[in-house]
């Protein structure tokens, strides 16, 4: 049941909305273009039409929503602020007396009414009213993506695991609390001096402690004097995760169990924990076309093909081109770029020689496709080739070795550049990979005018991910865990979409230059 939408004109009328707010104010031409009637049919299945105390306007919150990302309040500051400013009240079909929704609704509201699925959808309308306005064509796009701060705090290895003893013992206390002393409760204690504690200090003992911990445990499990909660579960699960990530050998470590999603990642140099943000976006219009939400540690490239699928599934839409950063140059992605028949623009990394940096590599060398021969830059061709399997992608490619003999090599006038002095190797060996053509493809390709003019414009989306971050707040990230972090990057793509949408289709009136002389 909803509540009766109240008319905005009160006993003021609009008098008072018609002074103050602007006419070029950014909510006034969001509330001109963007249509956000849609909710209505959207979260239909959410309400229950005639029971229950009626509930606020669907629209009125998903508006809420958007004005904390647009000015970066929190729910309580969106609250007061939308009690005492009339742009605000303007925007959310307010009167000038009337008293916005509790707080705490909007929590309700995100998390229950909407959630993941709902807010993507929401996501996908908007990007649908760009398709039909002419904002987005699909004729060029740019993919990359750009850390998220998790909201939490990082501590030292052993804090960490003292973290998850805590919570398994508080998860033991709610149903036995002479068992949880028993355990050891009363001698845990978790200060603020573990945040800062070297990483490896103290840990030892912590992982002694851990496991007994988890011995005593699953002891009075067995002997059924506590019962498998869903609470305890979780909290044994990231006990049992924190210890066995202590290994060399660990990979997806967990880092905190306040976010468990979270992880640690590395980008050009920047480390932060929290997730990634992925997004496409389309280069004339600058409107975001997709977007995903992965842990930090997760891989770039990895994120090309959900993402292109994401729109074309959506709203039909494959790009003419696409162009990417060196993230996205595993072979993989060419081929499917390939045979979607989409032109990429991908910046490749550089071939090395492990031997040294000035010896050949695989990229001075020419591969007949045709013939499947190599030729080495002193004219030679291969007198061996050898079929080979390739493991990459989680997945098996046929590939072939090609072996240059000792005859070919020992007098060669160019093997300083193919051996180091030291080596003790007979004859030049190099492996060309199912994927060599589409990597040699997209290198002649990058260094075209087309490539070099491609690459210019990537400045597009380095200035998008500038907004996303300091004019949406999606750098830190409001809700923990992967899901509601998902929401969190939603709702900022959708903010900077409507933001892009008013300033393309409501431009602004330039005023005249001033002249020289003129009183200001």
């Amino acid at each position: 049941m909803l509540k009766p939408k109240p008319p905005q004109a009160s006993f003021y009328g609009s008098y008072l909305y018609d002074k103050i707010v602007p006419q070029d104010h950014l909510l006034r031409k969001i509330n001109a273009v963007v249509d956000f009637s849609f909710i209505h049919e959207l979260v239909k299945d959410r309400y229950t039409p005639d029971f229950g105390r009626p509930a606020e306007d669907p629209e009125f919150m998903l508006r809420l929503c958007l004005l904390q990302y647009l000015y970066g309040d929190s729910d309580r500051q969106v609250e007061e602020n939308a009690r005492i400013n009339l742009a605000y009240k303007y925007f959310l079909g307010l009167a000038v007396d009337a008293e916005p929704a509790d707080y705490s609704t909007l929590c309700t509201f995100r998390a229950q009414r909407l959630g993941e699925e709902k807010f993507r959808q929401v996501f996908q309308n908007i990007v649908r009213q760009c398709i039909d306005k002419g904002l987005v064509t699909g004729k060029r796009q740019i993919i990359d993506s750009t850390h998220i701060v998790a909201d939490m705090a990082v501590t030292s290895l052993a804090g960490l695991i003292k973290l998850c003893r805590r919570n398994v013992l508080k998860a033991v206390q709610n149903q036995d609390s002479r068992l949880a002393e028993k355990l050891g409760i009363n001698d845990l204690q978790v200060v603020k001096q573990d945040k800062f504690t070297r990483m490896e200090e103290g840990l030892e003992a912590e992982i002694d402690e851990a496991k007994n911990l988890l011995d005593g445990v699953t002891k009075e499990l067995k002997d059924r004097k506590l019962k498998v909660t869903a609470e305890l579960q979780k909290d044994l699960e990231l006990l049992e995760k924190a210890v066995a990530d202590r290994a060399d050998e660990a990979k997806d470590r967990l880092v905190s169990p306040v976010d468990p999603d979270a992880r640690k990642g590395n980008k050009q140099h920047k480390h932060w924990v929290g997730y990634k943000g992925h997004i496409v976006v389309e280069e004339d219009s600058e409107i975001i076309t997709a977007v995903e939400t992965t842990p930090g540690n997760s891989d770039d490239g990895s994120q090309l093909k959900p993402l292109l699928n994401q729109q074309e599934e959506a709203h039909a839409l494959k790009p003419k081109e696409l162009s990417g950063d060196k993230a996205y140059d595993a072979g993989a992605n060419l081929e499917h770029l390939s045979c979607k028949e989409i032109t990429g623009y991908v910046s490749l990394t550089k071939k090395l020689n492990h031997w040294g940096s000035d010896l050949f590599t695989i990229d001075d060398f020419k591969h007949d496709e045709v013939h499947n021969t190599l030729t080495c830059p002193a004219g030679n061709i291969a007198a061996k080739r050898i079929h080979a399997t390739f493991h990459a992608e989680k997945c098996k490619r046929n590939g072939s070795v090609f072996q240059f003999t000792h005859s070919q090599c020992v007098n060669c006038h160019l093997k300083p550049r193919c051996f180091p002095a030291d080596s003790k190797r007979h004859g030049r060996c190099v492996a060309i990979s199912y994927y060599d053509p589409y990597y040699r493809q997209m290198k002649q390709r990058m260094e075209s005018e087309e490539g070099l003019a491609a690459y210019r414009q990537r400045y597009k989306i380095e200035h998008k991910i500038a907004d996303l971050a300091r004019y949406c707040g999606m750098r830190h990230s409001r809700y923990r865990g992967l899901s509601r972090a998902r929401i969190h990057t939603l709702l900022a793509a959708i903010t900077s979409n409507v933001k892009r949408m008013a300033r393309l289709l409501c431009p602004s009136e330039q005023k005249p230059p001033l002249e020289i002389g003129m009183a200001c």
